[in-house]
């Protein structure tokens, strides 16, 4: 049976090899520090504890006051998967370090990523848009695409960039 790790256990994993590299974590997931995070996920790829030697998924969240790039983490030998995070706070430059060196795999996600998102990944060896053309206005999955007057969102039906909820029409009562 597949062993699905704790944020608190990757943390804890991640703390041991690479000293300073954890923000926090969740029950899901480990945070890590972007200075420190190629570093800390080279570690987990090649401690033969963790053994996370294939990256099954990488992909991108806005979360309004920051971006998180989430990387789903896969042990095929000791058949193990766990999740890790790295923040950008950058609203207008979002990046990361890029991992590809790591897991060539994360070649396409990572452009993938950046073609949506906006999120650069510092030393991709050749980042560029690879679903939509260059010159293309904007990256379709954050949360502020085709922002409307008023701060309102197309389908969301909140305010852009707070947690508030305008209040719902009042009907006169007849």
């Amino acid at each position: 049976m597949t062993r699905w790790w704790t944020g608190e256990e990757l943390a804890e994993a991640a703390e041991r090899l690479v000293p300073g590299s954890v923000a926090r974590s969740t029950a899901t997931a480990c945070i890590l520090e972007a200075e420190h995070a190629h570093e800390a996920l080279r570690a987990l790829r090649d401690d033969p504890e963790t053994n996370f030697a294939h990256l099954s998924n990488l992909c991108g969240v806005d979360q309004w006051d920051r971006f998180e790039v989430v990387y789903h983490l896969q042990s095929l030998e000791r058949n193990q998967v766990a999740c890790a995070k790295v923040e950008a706070f950058d609203r207008e430059e979002p990046s990361v370090a890029s991992v590809v060196d790591i897991w060539h795999g994360a070649w396409i996600q990572e452009s993938e990523t950046y073609d949506l998102f906006g999120i650069r990944f510092e030393g991709h060896p050749n980042l560029q848009r690879i679903l939509l053309w260059d010159g293309y206005p904007g990256h379709p999955l954050r949360k502020d695409f085709l922002a409307m007057p008023g701060g309102l969102q197309p389908g969301l039906n909140e305010f852009a960039g707070t947690a508030a909820k305008p209040e719902p029409p009042v009907r006169p009562v007849t």
